[in-house]
């Protein structure tokens, strides 16, 4: 099932389907915005499958009125979580808490930090200086982000690298939502 711009807030449709149909799993390729609205609308319906997204999920359990509980055994792919043991993360998240209010980091803030720390890293190996033009400058940053000796271990990813079309390639970790926090899904 899919929605539209225009439709994106109200899923009976989609979720009435999904329901008589039989549906045990349902796939969540969203933000967490909707899959919150999915998830109060689902209830609401009498509609309780298990329910799997990826990264667009992190920050799931941030929605301010949106009710946590229904987040419980949601289960995503996201290659960040913020209470890892990591020293890395735990000073990330440290000063992301001093800095915003004591809100928790999700994916897409460490994938932030670690895009501003990859190109600080590439204008040192590249040696980019500030006087060369716009075109050299990002000639230099493709070559060097796909160079087969480059890589970087950061807090969504160790021994990131990219292919020639600039994919990156790193491992999603699993999580499940248990008691509004991740836990780390083993199988």
């Amino acid at each position: 099932q899919s929605f539209t711009k225009d439709s994106k807030t109200d899923f009976s449709a989609q979720i009435a389907d999904c329901k008589n149909k039989g549906a045990e799993l349902v796939f969540l390729p969203i933000y967490y915005q909707q899959a919150s609205l999915i998830l109060t609308q689902s209830k609401n319906a009498g509609f309780a499958p298990k329910f799997f997204g990826c990264d667009g999920l992190d920050g799931l359990t941030s929605i301010k009125n949106f009710d946590t509980s229904l987040a419980e055994g949601v289960m995503l792919l996201t290659p960040f979580a913020a209470d890892s043991k990591d020293q890395a993360t735990q000073d990330f998240v440290k000063a992301y808490k001093a800095a915003y209010n004591d809100e928790t980091p999700n994916q897409f803030a460490a994938d932030a930090y670690d895009g501003v720390k990859i190109l600080a890293k590439l204008i040192e190996s590249q040696k980019i200086t500030g006087d060369m033009s716009a075109s050299d400058i990002c000639e230099k940053l493709k070559a060097g982000i796909t160079a087969a000796d480059f890589s970087y271990d950061g807090l969504t990813g160790t021994g990131m690298k990219w292919n020639a079309n600039g994919e990156v390639s790193k491992s999603p970790k699993a999580f499940v939502i248990k008691d509004g926090n991740y836990a780390a899904l083993d199988n």
